[in-house]
């Protein structure tokens, strides 16, 4: 069979990335042209059909079966009407997407379908290719969700994972092994990354799940805290001590006692709090500001965004507290090199502000995904949960689209970064921390000039590079990704467009 043949067939088939069967589609038409029409076309498609001639019998089909991926529904049906019957078959949960079609319709027959939870409008009297796009755009969504629930299905038959941790990637695996190694310890444990990718999340992990979990979990910033209070606000002080202190006041490290305290940006504390920091360390005692030495037994976790011991050989951090806080060393790696993980937090996030904006939101159109996936994130997974509820709260639909979206940037991230994005905190040597790919591994910076003919189109490079990494990676997807630094999902999406094999 030709090339161009097999391309040909590949195009045909409605069989989305992320749906690793043949997609059920429901027909609800009272014509029965249309419905012999569809059906043939869809069945040539590699997708399982069934056809209803009305509301009740689409209803009792739907009900009855194990679940319909796409409905295509005729609004001007006899009896019970189209947007009854759209209504009827959303409510039962058992439907992925809908798309209404009319031969008559009209705008406020769109807007009340969308309302109501339809996927799209097409109208009959437009080509079969218009047709065509909205099944293939709704079942991309289709094959979407499903690979978001592939993907919780692999994080639920993981062993020890964390129920409030989200990531499938094995940049963040490999963070969450460490993770485990130190819950059921009293080591000293540093965490370090970039703001916003979940440091002290990791940092209530280590505690909720260890054997400290029915002590009490501390956390204190201490980027937040005046310098002239910081004192008072860790160790505590007794009354009268000074000026504006009318009654005791217990401080962080009695408040953790035999449990764990979490100090967040643990850079920005003063060189004289560090040295006391360090005597607490050394000695298990705490001073209170005009008490007593107390004995506590506190585990503490450290974080911060900057490179540490980088700022211990410049004189900005003391390098003896250093090592008392970097026993055991975790580094978090920024959202950007663990690509694999965005559908599973945007399905999070969505399902998340959702419920507490009371709306029905599902999931995003593909090309959102495609977006978000590719977006640099250089906020993390704060920046995307603050983009996710701006979303959730404009969007006057049931799926999230580029509309929702006015301030994210339409580009994906330019080739000669991908896979070589260094992060500013290397892994402590001898630790097994998680660092950034280092330049030189991976994809090359450049594809090189011979490698291409000249002329050749962005998209022609792009293809190129994706052949190379999956011949790299011997055609392993979730690989080829990492080395990318995109999104499996994408990695699909872009195989199938270019029709690229696995090698």
């Amino acid at each position: 069979m030709s090339q161009e043949k097999e391309n040909f067939i590949r195009d045909e088939r409605f069989i989305p990335e992320g749906l690793y069967r043949a997609p059920r589609i429901l027909i609800v038409d009272d014509e029965e042209g249309i419905r012999k029409l569809l059906h043939f076309h869809l069945r040539r498609s590699g997708c399982e059909v069934q056809t209803a001639e009305d509301g009740e019998s689409a209803l009792t089909l739907v009900e009855q079966g194990e679940g319909v991926d796409l409905v295509l529904l005729d609004l001007n049906l006899p009896g019970v009407s189209g947007l009854d019957t759209l209504r009827n078959i959303m409510a039962t949960g058992k439907v992925g997407c809908t798309i209404v079609m009319t031969a008559f319709g009209t705008m406020n027959d769109a807007i009340s379908a969308l309302k109501d939870g339809a996927y799209d409008f097409v109208n009959k009297t437009h080509s079969f290719d218009d047709v065509r796009r909205a099944i293939r755009k709704a079942l991309q969504t289709v094959g979407l969700r499903e690979e978001v629930e592939h993907l919780k299905m692999r994080i639920s038959e993981m062993e020890g994972v964390f129920p409030d941790v989200i990531g499938v990637s094995e940049p963040f695996l490999r963070v969450m092994k460490l993770v485990r190694k130190v819950t059921d310890s009293d080591i000293t444990v540093l965490i370090q990354g970039e703001s916003g990718t979940g440091k002290e999340l990791i940092a209530s992990a280590i505690h909720q799940q260890g054997q400290f979990n029915k002590q009490p979990f501390v956390a204190l910033n201490c980027a937040a805290i005046p310098e002239n209070l910081l004192e008072s606000e860790l160790f505590g002080h007794e009354k009268g001590s000074f000026t504006g202190a009318t009654a005791r006041r217990i401080g962080k490290f009695e408040e953790a006692h035999e449990g764990t305290l979490f100090l967040d940006e643990i850079s920005e504390l003063s060189h004289a709090l560090q040295a006391k920091l360090l005597r607490v360390l050394q000695t298990q005692e705490i001073q209170p500001i005009g008490g007593h030495l107390k004995r506590v037994k506190v585990r503490i976790i450290s974080a911060t965004n900057r490179d540490l011991l980088e700022a211990a050989h410049k004189g900005g951090f003391r390098e003896d507290l250093y090592y008392r806080l970097a026993v055991f060393p975790i580094v978090i790696p920024p959202l950007r090199e663990r690509r694999e993980d965005i559908p599973l937090l945007v399905d999070f996030f969505v399902h998340k502000f959702a419920h507490q904006e009371n709306k029905s939101l599902k999931a995003v159109s593909p090309d959102v995904m495609e977006r978000l996936e590719s977006h640099p994130w250089f906020g993390n997974v704060r920046e995307l949960e603050n983009v996710i509820y701006r979303a959730v709260v404009l969007s006057e639909s049931h799926r999230l689209t580029l509309e929702d979206f006015p301030g994210l940037p339409s580009g994906a991230l330019p080739p000669p970064h991908f896979g070589v994005e260094a992060s500013p905190l290397p892994s402590a040597p001898g630790y097994g921390g998680v660092a950034s790919t280092p330049p030189g591994q991976g994809l090359p910076a450049e594809i090189p000039r011979s490698a291409m003919p000249s002329g050749a189109s962005l998209e022609d490079m792009e293809a190129e590079a994706i052949q190379q990494a999956l011949a790299e990676n011997g055609g392993n997807m979730s690989k080829a990704a990492l080395q990318l630094g995109i999104g499996r999902a994408t990695l699909y999406r872009k195989s199938k467009k270019y029709g690229l094999h696995r090698t």
